[in-house]
């Protein structure tokens, strides 16, 4: 059997992803809650020249995108496995490398793609409300670019880290549950009632990546290299793993 280089295999990964419904279900979902966390934000106030306001918005709208981005990761790797599309990959690989590593970019991109959307859909929603209501809305405004930013790295390191998690769990179901069990029901109540503690872990590191107002949390270049620390290690954990272990 012919072995494909690492460009082809790349391609094919990211062709593979796409070609599905899955990717595109959870980008329309993640395009659905961005808008509706921004909305339901902005309504709950009485003053939206507040600049906290608009930081507010901006960082709950982009979360949303955050998860989607991490459960695109997950669904990447773990339907290789369920499905037996991962033996391919190897069957026509030179190394077990070549096709991690094809895993992990098609992922990073993914996770780019939502985030750009997320990004958008914070702006335009958030613009069109405050125009709605006779309030100027800045696009320039360092409140909302580092927003912007901070989704737009983001989303791929989550996006990463799920397909590394998903390359160790192995199981969807148990990837996708235990995933969001720890962002979703584990870490909020640790960020609120340990907060020095919670501040330091994943999901605490991720919303500070989006520039929250939220002084408890760490601050917005801290988060992200926190975070970059936190998907290093579960990729080289992931690494390991997959090298030495039967598919």
């Amino acid at each position: 059997m012919n072995k494909l280089s690492g460009r082809d295999v790349l391609r094919a990964e990211i062709y593979a992803l796409w070609a599905t419904a899955t990717p595109r279900v959870l980008l329309g979902s993640s395009i659905v809650m961005a808008a509706i966390s921004a909305v339901a934000n902005l309504s709950a106030v009485d003053d939206l020249a507040d600049d906290d306001i608009l930081a507010l918005a901006m960082h709950a709208s982009t979360v949303a995108t955050m998860i989607f981005s991490v459960v695109a990761g997950l669904v990447s790797t773990t339907a290789g496995f369920r499905y037996g599309s991962i033996d391919q990959r190897l069957l026509t690989s030179p190394t077990r490398t070549i096709p991690f590593a094809a895993k992990v970019v098609g992922s990073a991109f993914t996770g780019l793609v939502f985030g750009a959307v997320g990004a958008a859909t914070a702006v335009v929603v958030t613009a069109a409300y405050f125009s709605a209501n006779d309030v100027d809305f800045d696009a320039s405004s360092p409140l909302v670019v580092n927003a912007v930013l901070g989704i737009l790295l983001a989303a791929p390191l989550y996006a990463v880290g799920g397909s590394a998690i998903g390359f160790m769990a192995r199981s969807q179901p148990l990837a996708i549950g235990g995933t969001l069990a720890w962002l979703m029901v584990v870490e909020p109540p640790l960020i609120i009632g340990l907060p020095e503690v919670g501040k330091w872990l994943p999901g605490a590191t991720g919303v500070a990546l989006t520039n929250s107002p939220d002084p408890g949390l760490l601050g917005q270049v801290s988060g992200g290299l926190v975070l970059a620390l936190f998907v290093s290690f579960v990729v080289g954990l992931a690494v390991s793993r997959f090298s030495v272990s039967d598919v």
